[in-house]
């Protein structure tokens, strides 16, 4: 399933490309200015043909290259991170620039990797354990890279890891410190545990950029983990395990075979899963709206990484093909073309639409007005209006505004109807399916859509529009995509939110009936700023007379939309 072809030294070596630069951290640094005005895919593959041809240089001692190699790697966190921000915020398929970049870079990471590997000494000293240790740091870069496209890793990955760890802990050099290393995880052991609690967190179920929010997190705690030769027999189900001899991840104890030549390990991060649940709120970065998002994200990994997730749901094969949309906007439009429902406002007075309707609400950014990957500044905005900047801050507000508005940040969208082109329903291909969800494949050569975890979906069956989120993204090949679907709702209707008093104020929304079988509530999905959880709100039905209704609880919160229960007022009355 390798789609994208990682150059490393088993592949495409280049023998004829000549070191351009001194085999110094500065000569190198000073080379990597003169690539500032190439593309950035060029700058790249100049950069990961430098680093293949060091790995052959005979001139160097072993320790001498180990050392030219952490300073390069130290130079590619720097060097990489703005080539790489692109990916954080694309749709799949990427562009071929942005694959192209990609590829580059986890080469790149894992040409480090290699080369670090290849200044092993078996000595007992702080200079061995810095080689193994960033040889480990190098393949924590590749895996984000790798799964920020939804790949497997290539051969050799875990093989290597074990390596790098293994040699440090028959050296006893596992938990020497690496001062340099400013971060959390700054021994072998730790890195080691780094990279085996993002195996077992499922970065396939995030976007790129939560990934990396994931990563830091899940890096502070790795001192709670659990990693040695032995395992609680009363907990087994909280550990997993792995061969250091074999290149295979770590997996479910009942599934580990072990032979008299094997070297198994045990690995548990339950304890530390706890721990981030129950500190999910301080861990999560940013402010407000996106604050909460993160902490959806953080419970998330936490929960998965507990290793007690269990399937709820039996599913069931089905091998059958069905058509839907991908995106709220274009459900939206689909549902309203089959519907006679318009707004009819009866009071248009205008308010000023930020004025606070309920005490404690909170507001959520609207997101079809912001460019993906900026709605934290959009969140920043927004809060820093209400509450007010100190000088440093609202200098540093007015540059990010600055540098955002050549991107059309704050634009509006196109309120006018797509064409029937643009709405043209996507085919899906359904695998199997059980009662909250489906496994889907799409091959993106047919289907018009850009696909990222979190977009909002509906499946047509039987001539119902079922909605559910993607929630699991695995790249096939390179036109076909495997979606893990939660449904959200078995049917779907069109409908509009308004204020009560201001029918002028009001949102689209899809309202979703509740399913009695899973005891679950009819709510309501949206993406509108000017309405909050905890509000009561009239809903606009076709065919029925508004009603009154309470934004009662927040189901579902992420940058696609929100999904919120609701409660009828007529209730309590």
């Amino acid at each position: 399933m390798d789609i994208y072809k990682f150059k490393t030294l088993a592949m495409d070596l280049d023998t004829h490309f000549k070191i351009p630069f001194e085999l110094s951290e500065d000569s190198f640094n000073h080379w990597l200015l003169t690539l500032e005005s190439n593309q950035a895919s060029e700058q790249t593959y100049q950069v990961l043909l430098a680093i293949q041809a060091i790995n052959q240089e005979t001139n160097l001692s072993r320790q001498e290259k180990s050392l030219l190699l952490e300073c390069i790697y130290k130079s590619m966190i720097v060097f990489l991170a703005p080539l790489g921000k692109p990916i954080l915020n694309s749709h799949l398929p990427l562009s071929e620039g942005d694959e192209s970049n990609l590829q580059h870079i986890v080469s790149i990471y894992a040409e480090l990797a290699n080369g670090f590997s290849s200044c092993i000494r078996k000595v007992s000293d702080l200079a061995s354990a810095q080689t193994l240790f960033y040889g480990l740091q190098s393949l924590i870069c590749a895996y984000l890279h790798i799964a920020q496209v939804y790949q497997q890793v290539y051969p050799n990955f875990w093989k290597q890891s074990y390596r790098f760890y293994g040699l440090a802990s028959k050296l006893e050099i596992q938990d020497l410190n690496i001062e340099q290393h400013d971060f959390h995880s700054n021994t072998i052991n730790r890195t080691f545990k780094h990279l085996l609690a993002l195996y077992h967190c499922n970065l396939e179920q995030f976007r790129p950029r939560d990934m990396l929010i994931v990563s830091d997190c899940v890096e502070k705690h790795t001192s709670l983990m659990l990693l040695g030769k032995k395992f609680a027999v009363e907990k087994t189900s909280l550990y997993s395990g792995f061969d250091l001899k074999v290149d295979k991840p770590p997996c479910d104890l009942t599934r580990l075979k072990q032979s008299p030549k094997s070297a198994i390990r045990f690995f548990s991060a339950y304890t530390a899963a706890l721990e981030i649940n129950k500190n999910a709120t301080h861990e999560a970065p940013g402010t407000g709206v996106i604050k909460s998002i993160n902490r959806e994200h953080i419970l998330q990994a936490a929960k998965t990484l507990s290793l007690s997730q269990k399937r709820k749901f039996t599913r069931f094969n089905e091998q059958s093909e069905r058509c839907g949309m991908i995106g709220f906007s274009r459900i939206i439009k689909e549902l309203h073309k089959a519907s006679p429902l318009e707004p009819n406002p009866e009071n248009n007075k205008i308010i000023d639409q930020i004025d606070p309707r309920v005490a404690g609400g909170w507001a959520v950014p609207n997101i079809e007005l912001v460019t993906e990957g900026y709605e934290a500044i959009d969140a920043m905005k927004r809060s820093h209006q209400q509450n007010g900047l100190l000088r440093e801050e609202q200098s540093r507000l007015n540059q990010a505004k600055k540098n955002s508005l050549s991107k059309d940040i704050w634009a509006k969208t196109d309120t006018k109807p797509q064409d029937e082109a643009s709405c043209k329903a996507d085919e899906f291909y359904i695998v199997d399916s059980s009662i909250k969800g489906y496994r889907v494949i799409i091959d993106t050569d047919i289907t018009q859509s850009k696909v990222q975890v979190g977009d909002i979906i509906a499946i047509n069956n039987n001539n119902i529009m079922e909605i559910g989120i993607i929630c699991r993204l695995l790249q096939l090949t390179g036109h076909k995509l495997q979606l893990g679907i939660k449904l959200l709702a078995l049917e779907s209707e069109i409908s509009y939110i308004s204020l009560p008093n201001h029918d002028s104020i009001y949102a689209w929304a899809i309202f979703l009936p509740g399913i009695k079988a899973l005891d679950s509530s009819d709510s309501l999905l949206f993406n509108d700023s000017k309405f909050q959880c905890g509000e009561f709100v009239n809903l606009h039905r076709h065919d029925k007379e508004p009603s009154s209704c309470r934004l009662n609880k927040l189901l579902h919160l992420n940058f696609a939309a929100m999904h919120i229960e609701l409660f009828n007022s007529s209730v309590m009355e």
